[in-house]
């Protein structure tokens, strides 16, 4: 009797957590804007300014992009055989729907 007791409780803490999560997903999806573009570019890496100048190449194509109403997202590091060859960068932005 205590097992099934046990599986009610673990089963209705699931289904809550199942029906919390759909809520919110609701509300970020009521919020989320109507159209948005995307833009990726490679920063590359110099071998010589590899260790000294990529923070601060990164934080110039920031610069460069924000006039335009780009917004950062998201960075991924490229390696090639255990070395460093630069970085993705993504930026967002929202433009009005046609």
């Amino acid at each position: 009797m205590k097992e099934r007791a046990l599986i009610a409780v673990i089963f209705g803490l699931l289904a809550g957590m199942a029906l919390a999560r759909s809520g919110d997903l609701s509300a970020q999806d009521r919020n989320a804007p109507e159209c948005e573009e995307t833009m990726t570019i490679f920063q590359d890496v110099s071998r010589v300014g590899r260790k000294d100048r990529a923070a601060g190449n990164m934080t110039r194509r920031h610069s460069e992009v924000a006039p335009e109403r780009w917004k950062f997202a998201d960075m991924e590091v490229y390696v090639e055989n255990g070395d460093l060859e630069g970085f993705y960068l993504s930026y967002t932005r929202d433009v009005a729907c046609t």
